[in-house]
């Protein structure tokens, strides 16, 4: 087959990925493009070559993607997780103490939110760490020991 052949095949299926979104012409067109210009570069290569080569270019294409489509998902999927779990996201924010730990139990305001907190025993206005959370109780510990 000529190689502007194939260019004419790979914009097409490009072209149709455009109409018909579904994420896969775009790789099969893709590999025509690169069967076209192989095939310019070796002229006397035989359709059956050129044929095998599109396979197996556009099989590696599409492996690829679906590679990279799994590893984006993955990555949304662990941002997702963590959305809702308002008590996660302050995991390693510095906040000050509103009322005293006293017996390992306080209280401090977040923005416009008061939180239980366990932790040391200090006074009210300490500088504290949020080290991790039991549900929604944040647990601190001194921010002047992370120095």
């Amino acid at each position: 087959m000529s190689p502007l052949l194939w260019g004419a095949l790979g914009a097409v299926l490009i072209a149709a990925e455009l109409v018909i979104p579904g994420l896969f012409l775009i790789w099969f067109g893709g590999a025509a493009l690169l069967t076209g210009l192989v095939t310019a570069l070796w002229h006397d290569w035989g359709l059956v070559n050129e044929a095998g080569f599109f396979t197996i270019a556009a099989g590696a294409a599409v492996a690829a993607a679906m590679i990279h489509a799994r590893r984006r998902n993955a990555s949304a999927e662990s941002d997702a997780a963590q959305i809702n779990d308002r008590a996660g996201q302050l995991v390693g924010r510095a906040v000050t103490l509103s009322e005293p730990i006293v017996n390992g139990q306080g209280r401090v305001f977040v923005g416009d939110t008061l939180w239980a907190v366990e932790g040391p025993d200090r006074p009210a206005g300490a500088a504290m760490l949020v080290a991790g959370h039991k549900g929604m109780v944040l647990v601190v510990r001194d921010a002047a020991q992370e120095r």
